[in-house]
């Protein structure tokens, strides 16, 4: 279930991924050895989206550190208990458009050192009108964690993430399910699970980026 946290300067959208026939195959490897984990840091690439998404007058805050027992109350992302329990660390920032009005959230979460997973959660209204903020979120999210590298892979035989999140956006209009899912795997073998929900405020958009 879907819930919203409030605490002081951020607003935390705390979410079940539910994709983890995906994950479990990378379980034991990424989790069990942080030899296997890029050595990227909560406050470099929290710095660098910052940086990344000014440029096009997103503004995201600076991040919240959780640790210890507030991982349970307020980083509880995954249904299985492995994964979640695994858990160490966790920064979550808030995302506001160029009019100040709240998009949602990026949350990082991992082991004390790296983090092991990027998690994106935009609120869209029915319109999804806010589509090319939740592209430009999602680049930069990419960029960050995987490499500036999409227009070379062409992952999924999409030319862009523009491209991708177009046809994610129609292929759930057009489904008769409340949610949909799409995966896109090529990117230096780091899968990226995205999950459009419809709500009653419109469009719940999750992104999962394994590191």
């Amino acid at each position: 279930m879907n819930k919203v946290i409030l605490i002081p300067s951020i607003t935390i959208i705390a979410i079940v991924i539910l994709f983890f026939y995906i994950l479990m195959p990378y379980n034991d490897d990424r989790i069990s050895s942080s030899s296997n984990t890029l050595s990227l840091s909560y406050v470099d690439t929290n710095k660098e989206l910052q940086h990344d998404l000014g440029l096009f007058n997103i503004q995201m805050s600076s991040p919240l550190k959780l640790n210890g027992f507030s991982i349970d109350t307020y980083c509880t992302f995954f249904s299985d208990e492995f994964i979640q329990n695994s858990i160490e660390y966790c920064t979550s920032t808030e995302l506001l458009n160029s009019e100040g009005q709240y998009l949602g959230n990026i949350q990082m979460v991992g082991n004390n050192a790296f983090p092991e997973y990027m998690i994106g959660v935009i609120q869209s209204d029915s319109s999804a009108s806010q589509l090319e903020d939740i592209k430009i979120i999602v680049n930069s999210m990419i960029e960050s964690v995987i490499c500036d590298c999409w227009d070379e892979k062409k992952p999924g035989n999409f030319e862009s993430v523009s491209s991708w999140i177009d046809a994610a956006n129609l292929h759930h209009l057009e489904n008769t399910s409340v949610t949909s899912k799409s995966t896109i795997n090529g990117l230096n073998e780091k899968p990226i699970l995205l999950e459009i929900t419809t709500n009653e405020n419109g469009y719940l958009w999750k992104f999962l980026i394994i590191n």
